[in-house]
């Protein structure tokens, strides 16, 4: 386990560099974006500007509106690097999950991205970080101590 300020620097960085990306950017990062039509000022226009962007790049992608859900999904089969990166995330969360249930929380992932994620406690808010690619890297309050039900101090 990672110390927890050194574990507070990992969280930051990864909501930092996740919070950065425009619509294009997590597309690229995640497989998909997905807002809603209301928070989008022209829908024909971004998913003009998403395909532009992905055909300069020699992407294919698929966009659409279904109901209030405007998205845009990169199209073909996930590469050899992509389903590795999800096995060996896979595999951590499901290692990571009973850890936590076993203390008492109620697990919830709050923010991945590739092989590193960020969970939470529903009850307590305990966080946890995880970098499946660091070793694995785990470390927080999740994983360390038992859920008390209430909010943890800081």
């Amino acid at each position: 386990m990672e110390g927890p300020v050194e574990i507070q620097r990992r969280i930051e960085r990864l909501v930092k560099r996740v919070r950065r990306r425009d619509d294009y950017g997590k597309l690229l990062a995640t497989g998909q974006a997905i807002l809603p039509v209301d928070e989008v000022e022209d829908p024909d226009a971004w998913r003009a500007e998403i395909k532009r962007q992905a055909r300069a790049d020699r992407i294919k992608v698929r966009t659409g509106i279904t109901g209030g859900t405007l998205w845009a999904l990169t199209a073909g089969p996930l590469t050899d690097a992509q389903r590795e990166e999800d096995t060996r995330y896979f595999h951590l969360y499901h290692r990571l999950e009973s850890e936590a249930r076993a203390r008492g929380h109620a697990f919830k992932v709050e923010l991945r991205d590739g092989e590193e994620a960020v969970f939470s406690c529903e009850r307590c808010g305990s966080l946890g970080y995880a970098d499946a690619a660091a070793g694995p890297l785990v470390g927080g309050q999740l994983f360390e101590f038992d859920c008390s039900g209430e909010e943890p101090s800081n």
